[in-house]
């Protein structure tokens, strides 16, 4: 086979290619293909991300350390390298996303698509991914280009550590050190940067995500490993018995960590310690004569590390897009196709893309300057076009058989009740009542929220004043949140003051009659922040409690109670299934599911509350002969997984006069 250039950029003097590094990219790609494909095993896959820093530090530190002592470092010839390296494939990858992207999503996510056009040609791509959310959340799945956040990252140290290396390199060699100030200076900064992801656990795990300063110590850490002496001869004689033991435990910690962590892990920081070590290990001592480079070495193995760039770039755009098109979540079935599928397409495109740009003697583009134009105008391109989508906001105007792209995710806008003014710490505003004395609280989070239409729509509407915040359930001293990067003491000390804020209101309104509470009351959250800043799990008693306590204050006022649970769901997002529907002129209810499959109330709540509030049942009216309604005619009930739309709002006001229910549980 002819010889491709870079295929093992770590070839070079002292620094020879190892075939278990590509093995070892096979490792740290297949997590996390199958952890965006929804494995339940890899629920950490996103550690071969790091696995990938480490491998990356690893090897351009050596080849530029030999290239250094060989007098051959160019810095032009660095970036022709990775020019070649990187761009071709991404170039392709990017363009072919665009038909697919223009066709199916919505305009929102079009618009946001062509943001990530522009900002991936420019390299910061992960600057927007965390100004627009958390990698963990429900939407990213959505998102074709989320994946080149890492490519971002690589890039954006690769501005600087080039020409760092150089600088210390040229001291060491000055004092003669051999090195050592190097090592000294790589150190000091990696171990700053861990300390900043560290804190960025605490504080900012989005940053500390998606952000090169939290994640450089990744990749110096495997340049600190190019950079150490090699062991003699002699020491590894003394070994040999434990020869085997570094490259094991290495694979070890990294399967470990993919199968351990999880989406509620705080991770990075400290955490990552463990994948990137277990990598180091291998690195360092997973060589050709132990088992764990053997297995490494192996021909499917190496294979699929040779394409694991490749793979890597495809799987994301088609994960995303085939959700995007689907009016249901793809099925495992449906997945491991995309997975294989994914692999397909990573080797055709190393064949025919990677290959030919890095080919040793006969490359496409020989002259740097034909690669540097051809890069400028691939970036010039791809983010013009990405520009054209965003300035024109997603293109509202294509047409599809249920209408526009625009008029249909219209219909699925954020239900904020009154107005979006309600969402907010609390607040005075006139928006937020429909009676200058009204009578009725509405009082709790989103699921408060999708309610307040209905409660004006019907016969017999209510006088109104809506106290609502997101993500913030109704309870006396306490607020819900989640352990990792759920875990927001800010926005929980803001929650508790908010229901605080709600009570006094309350109790200097006499005129208040009723008190209508909706929440989930979230019981999938492991933590309880009291209001002194501390922290206790949460269990269905303690909300209970909690609850209870808020029930009997509102009482002491002279107020009624009224719960109103969640709708049921069942798990899938139930907008995205009716706006397909819509989309694609498909008729009838086939987002519609059995009562019996949906995830109910906490029962465990209802219990413990035993009578002592009244609540309304949502499923019992929007499941009857046990199905579960989500379209009525031409009305969508459901705007997402869990909350009502507007306009199902309005159809649930009036065809079960939801406001006199409310009136008749008061009494």
């Amino acid at each position: 086979m002819t010889k491709v250039a870079e295929a093992a950029p770590h070839a070079g003097a002292g620094f020879h290619y190892r075939p278990e590094i590509d093995g070892l990219r096979a490792i740290a790609v297949l997590p996390v293909l199958l952890f965006h494909a929804g494995s339940t095993v890899f629920r950490g896959g996103f550690v071969g991300v790091d696995v990938f820093f480490a491998i990356s530090g690893y090897l351009i530190a050596g080849l530029l350390l030999a290239e250094l002592e060989r007098g051959t470092f160019s810095i032009a010839t660095f970036y022709e390298r990775r020019a070649r390296r990187i761009l071709p494939a991404l170039f392709v990858v990017m363009a072919a996303c665009i038909p697919f992207a223009w066709a199916w999503l919505w305009p929102t996510q079009l618009d946001e698509f062509g943001k990530s056009l522009v900002t991936v040609a420019a390299f910061v791509s992960n600057v927007e991914f965390y100004r627009e959310g958390g990698y963990f959340a429900n939407d990213v799945a959505l998102k074709p280009l989320l994946h080149t956040w890492s490519l971002a990252v690589e890039e954006q140290f690769y501005i600087v550590f080039p020409v760092v290396l150089w600088a210390l390199w040229s001291w060491d060699r000055h004092r003669g050190s051999d090195r050592r100030w190097m090592l000294l200076a790589l150190s000091a900064l990696a171990l700053a940067s861990l300390g900043l992801a560290q804190w960025y656990v605490v504080h900012a795990p989005n940053a500390g995500f998606y952000l090169a300063p939290g994640r450089a110590w990744e990749l110096l850490a495997g340049a600190i490993a190019a950079l150490l002496p090699a062991p003699t001869r002699t020491s590894r004689t003394s070994r040999s018995r434990w020869r085997h033991l570094p490259g094991l435990a290495g694979l070890s910690l990294i399967g470990a960590s993919a199968m351990a962590f999880s989406d509620e892990s705080p991770f990075p920081g400290l955490m990552a310690l463990v994948p990137v070590g277990g990598t180091l290990l291998v690195l360092r001592g997973g060589t050709a004569d132990t088992l764990g480079g053997q297995l490494l070495s192996l021909r499917w193995v190496r294979g699929i590390g040779l394409i694991s760039y490749s793979v890597y770039l495809w799987h994301q755009p088609l994960f995303a897009l085939a959700r995007a098109r689907s009016s249901a979540p793809p099925g495992a079935a449906e997945m491991l196709a995309l997975c294989v599928l994914a692999v397909v397409a990573g080797a055709l495109s190393w064949r025919f893309v990677e290959r030919p740009f890095r080919m040793a003697g006969q490359p496409l583009l020989r002259r740097r300057r034909s690669v540097f134009l051809a890069a400028m105008a691939g970036m010039t391109l791809l983010g013009g076009t990405g520009m054209a989508l965003h300035i024109a906001q997603g293109f509202p105007q294509r047409a599809t058989p249920g209408g526009t792209m625009g008029s249909i995710e219209d219909r699925l806008a954020l239900n904020f009740g009154l107005d979006a003014a309600c969402d907010t710490p609390f607040t005075l505003s006139p928006l937020c009542a429909t009676a200058r004395r009204p009578d009725t609280l509405l009082w709790g989070d989103s699921f408060a929220m999708h309610i307040a239409v209905s409660l004006r729509a019907g016969p017999h509407p209510l006088a109104l004043r809506q106290h609502t915040l997101s993500d913030c359930a109704p309870l006396q001293d306490i607020a819900l949140t989640g352990r990792g990067r759920d875990y927001d003491p800010t926005h929980a000390a803001q929650c508790i003051a908010f229901n605080r804020h709600v009570l006094a209101w309350l109790r200097s309104h006499q005129d208040v009659r009723t008190v209508v509470l909706a929440s989930p009351f979230s019981m999938y959250r492991d933590i309880a922040l009291g209001p002194d800043g501390s922290t206790q799990a949460t269990t269905p008693e303690a909300v209970a409690r909690a609850l209870l306590r808020l029930v009997a204050a509102i009482r002491a006022t002279g107020a009624h109670v009224v719960v109103i649970a969640p709708p049921p769901n069942n798990g899938t997002n139930i907008g995205q299934c009716l706006a397909a529907t819509l989309r694609d002129g498909i008729a009838g209810s086939p987002c519609d599911f059995p009562r019996s499959s949906a995830r109910r109330y906490p029962e465990t709540l209802l219990r413990l509350l035993n009578g002592q509030v009244p609540v309304i049942r949502l499923d019992n009216m929007l499941c009857p002969g046990g199905i579960c309604r989500t379209r009525v005619g031409d009305t969508i009930v459901y705007r997402d997984d869990r909350h009502i739309s507007i306009e199902g709002s309005r159809w649930l006001g009036h065809r079960f006069d939801l406001a006199d229910r409310v009136r008749a549980a008061a009494r």
